[in-house]
């Protein structure tokens, strides 16, 4: 007769996926949630909602660089950037350890799914991080530390296809399955960054570094060039980018934000390795466009003054475009997966066949075909709240407060949302950030 003990442990594996499934669950449900209150403007209940999450251990240690983004973002819209600026550090800094830990761990840090494995963050996440990091310190007139982070931006986009090539050999070395795995990163067309020259351009004006503001600005017009290869990208080179290279013709930096960053969502593939006679369902993410509603923006300034923003960078396309670098990384690291789990149930399975016959190996066979389904879950983790285009323009506003309206129009013009900010300009105002966000 089939032991118990066999069918107890082969039905445990089923319930552990499930479970694991739940988690996950109750995190896209409690990110949601979040990422509700965060559109609607009220900043206050989405940072109280990721908070929530935290102390119910719904944000596990392995996803404390998902909960350093959202409060970054979350406390840089509610004003207080230097908590903003602590938490996208400590983002940066987990992304960082959790990246070196996947090496040196290699392929035997490949558990159950990748939702099991410690969350390092998708290479726009890591770059964007550092663009609010640069907008948060220049609220605190930081200037030089701004500009660092404005230039770690391009930075890491430049560095992204050689720092996950490298990734793929150290796995390819550590890859004993002696299956035609190909251990490889993708390509990306973007490898630069707008608003990371625009950004740096406008520090060095301010620091009186002429040619500095100058190459940056030379940059800039290369940046948009390349992301203009893009079939659908509607980033065009505008005359008031040049602007930020005379510091004395603005003193305030108008930034906007709108759309959301691409959705992961589940893609379900199989391989074309065969074990038993078929192949290997995997479970992978892809990327959704959520494209915004947004075709304009103004600035109204004490009901006078009308400035145009123009967009800057397009972060959701850009975040589409560097996903294709990890992609093929993420298959391989799945197709490996499911080979250990294949061997393993087939080891299990011939070892019961002997003991105890086929009859006990078919119900082996299906209990482990059950829990290797239930385990293999695509990794849909993402930074909720950041946004999908960044709009932008500069102006100088004489000291003392002024009431800014944010208005964004459809392709129409018909008004989609209003946001009214009331500033304070110093008589030695160097620059003012002033942004706005509109996440349709």
């Amino acid at each position: 007769m089939f032991d118990r003990k066999i069918v107890g442990i082969l039905v445990l594996l089923v319930y552990a996926g499930l479970v694991s499934g739940c988690g996950s669950q109750k995190l896209v449900d409690g990110q949601n949630q979040m990422r509700a209150s965060f559109q609607s403007g009220d900043f206050d209940r989405a940072d109280q909602i990721a908070d929530s999450l935290k102390e119910n251990k719904v944000y596990e240690a392995k996803d404390r660089v998902l909960y350093a983004l959202e409060k970054g973002t979350i406390n840089y819209f509610k004003g207080d950037y230097e908590q903003s600026v602590k938490s996208f550090t400590n983002a940066e800094e987990y992304i960082d350890q959790f990246f070196t830990k996947s090496i040196k761990t290699g392929i035997g840090a490949f558990l159950s799914n990748d939702t099991q494995l410690n969350y390092n963050g998708e290479i726009y996440e890591d770059v964007y991080l550092n663009g609010f990091k640069s907008l948060g310190y220049l609220k605190m007139d930081e200037f030089e530390s701004a500009l660092v982070e404005a230039r770690r931006i391009a930075q890491k986009l430049s560095e992204a296809e050689q720092k996950y090539g490298e990734y793929a050999s150290a796995m390819a070395e550590s890859d004993t399955t002696e299956k035609d795995i190909k251990w490889e990163a993708g390509t990306s067309s973007i490898h630069d960054s707008p608003l990371s020259h625009y950004l740096a351009s406008a520090l060095y004006a301010k620091a009186g570094e002429e040619d500095g503001a100058r190459i940056e600005m030379d940059k800039l017009k290369k940046a948009i060039n390349n992301h203009q290869a893009m079939p659908d990208s509607k980033l065009k080179f505008d005359s008031t980018f040049t602007k930020v290279q005379y510091p004395n013709q603005y003193n305030a930096m108008l930034m906007a934000f709108c759309g959301n960053a691409p959705e992961k969502v589940d893609n379900s593939i199989n391989t074309d390795l065969n074990l038993d006679g078929k192949g290997i369902k995997i479970a992978i993410p892809k990327l959704k466009m959520r494209p915004s509603r947004v075709g304009d923006i103004e600035a109204v300034i004490n009901d006078t003054m009308r400035i145009d923003l123009k967009i800057i960078e397009e972060m959701d396309k850009v975040a589409r475009e560097t996903f294709e670098i990890k992609k093929p990384i993420i298959i391989a690291r799945a197709t490996i997966r499911g080979i250990l789990k294949s061997v393993a149930q087939k080891g299990v399975t011939d070892a019961i066949e002997d003991e105890y016959g086929s009859t006990a190996a078919d119900i082996a066979g299906f209990l482990g075909g059950r829990a290797r389904e239930a385990t293999e879950q695509a990794d849909l983790r993402g930074w909720q709240t950041m946004p999908g285009k960044v709009y932008t323009n500069v102006v100088k506003l004489p000291s003392g407060e002024h009431d800014v309206t944010f208005n964004y129009y459809s392709p129409v013009g018909k008004l989609l949302y209003s946001e009214a900010r009331n500033i304070k300009i110093g008589e030695q105002e160097r620059l003012e950030p002033i942004a706005s966000i509109y996440s349709n």
